[in-house]
């Protein structure tokens, strides 16, 4: 027998008045914590937490909860009275500290969120934004070395948080942010994140959103700092994102050209631990995995089974999201090659990967696309409506 909710007073202050809206909401709509955390991409225990009034939601996080739960903007109206909508995020005080502790603070706060974002987990995207703000205003007080070092920590953050808006659909903002993440990154003369902020990031949300001629002319812009850094494993990486890009255009000579400078590149690479820590998301398993999605949209379906087939052999468990992706884009080669039974079965995996943990949009809007092929591909097949049913409630659940 579960143990008796806790009776919450809504007098006791606004915040508690919201979690007991929010609370009343969510038993109505009959979701668990991990349920609704699950669709609003929090931790069931953050949830209730807020519930408690023990924590204080964000802002982004009030619109998440008042939608998955249909509120119909009763819970935002609530949470008005002690979150700030308007100036949206919260820049901490970091008036009598030192450049050196700014710096650690913001490199910790990244290094944690990186860790969770990989995970889709990671719901701390006004922290990482207000922490970026904070110590930029530091920036301009601090002797030269020292500002040097920590706009470098800066574009980081500013990276990491455009990634995560994009990731999150928020296109515009994205473009925003990497913008100020690369102006960040000339004031640190940091080649490397002028670089990565060019092609794994903006060139890939070109291409991702539908403009892959965008997304060609940014990697390639980005490729000169990439060699120019004189990282080679870096170098790779970007060359992956133009043959992206051409792949996306049907270029199948220049998408093959790029993989082979990747590869070149990568195999060239002397690895002595010295690489950024956000490189750590590309490695030979990592390459695998785009030449596959380069495959499928060459439209050579058996070649991209195979190469996503290796990635997923050898894939580290901490990258949910590109393993999560790839999974999805193998079944889809499987269903094009009329291979029904491999397809759902490997669906049916991801299905199992996935409903562990929260699932941005972005990875939503690739489960739908997987859902709209196995509909059209075997709607027939008696075999598959189990897992076609599994993975609309899993898309309902996410919406």
């Amino acid at each position: 027998m579960g143990q008796a909710l806790r009776e919450l007073d809504p007098r006791a202050s606004a915040a508690a008045a919201f979690g007991a809206a929010l609370r009343d909401r969510r038993l109505e709509r009959q979701f668990s914590l991990q349920k609704l955390g699950k669709c609003v991409l929090a931790s069931g225990a953050l949830i209730g937490k807020i519930e408690k009034a023990e924590r204080r939601p964000h802002a982004d996080l009030v619109h998440r909860l008042d939608e998955a739960l249909c509120a119909e903007g009763e819970l935002v109206r609530l949470a008005a009275k002690f979150v700030d909508f308007y100036g949206g995020t919260v820049i901490p005080v970091v008036e009598g500290f030192s450049a050196e502790v700014v710096e650690e603070r913001l490199r910790s706060l990244i290094v944690d969120v990186r860790t969770a974002d990989h995970t889709m987990a990671a719901d701390r995207l006004q922290e990482v934004v207000g922490h970026s703000k904070a110590a930029a205003a530091v920036a301009t007080r601090v002797s030269t070395d020292q500002r040097t070092t920590l706009w470098r920590a800066i574009s980081e953050a500013q990276q990491l948080a455009g990634w995560m808006m994009f990731d999150r659909g928020h296109h515009r903002s994205a473009e925003a942010m990497f913008a100020e993440a690369r102006q960040s990154a000339e004031r640190a003369k940091a080649l490397d994140l002028i670089a990565y902020i060019g092609g794994p990031n903006a060139a890939f949300m070109s291409t991702w959103s539908g403009n892959p001629a965008r997304g060609a002319e940014l990697a390639y812009g980005a490729l000169s700092w990439a060699y120019r850094s004189g990282n080679l494993r870096l170098a790779a990486f970007v060359a992956t994102m133009a043959a992206r890009a051409h792949a996306k255009m049907g270029e199948t000579d220049l998408c093959e050209h790029m993989l082979s400078a990747a590869e070149k590149a990568l195999a060239q690479h002397c690895t002595d631990n010295s690489d950024p820590y956000w490189l750590a998301v590309f490695d030979r398993t990592a390459l695998s995995g785009h030449r596959g999605s380069c495959l499928l949209d060459l439209g050579n379906p058996r070649q991209a089974v195979q190469a996503l087939q290796e990635q997923e052999d050898a894939a580290p468990p901490t990258f949910v999201r590109n393993n999560i992706i790839w999974q999805l884009e193998r079944a889809d080669a499987n269903l094009q090659l009329g291979e029904i039974e491999a397809a759902v079965a490997g669906i049916d995996q991801t299905l199992d990967y996935a409903e562990q943990g929260p699932v941005t949009p972005r990875v939503v809007q690739v489960f739908r696309a997987a859902d709209l092929k196995l509909r059209s591909t075997a709607c027939a097949d008696p075999a598959s409506s189990t897992t076609r049913d599994r993975l609309r409630e899993f898309i309902s659940a996410c919406a």
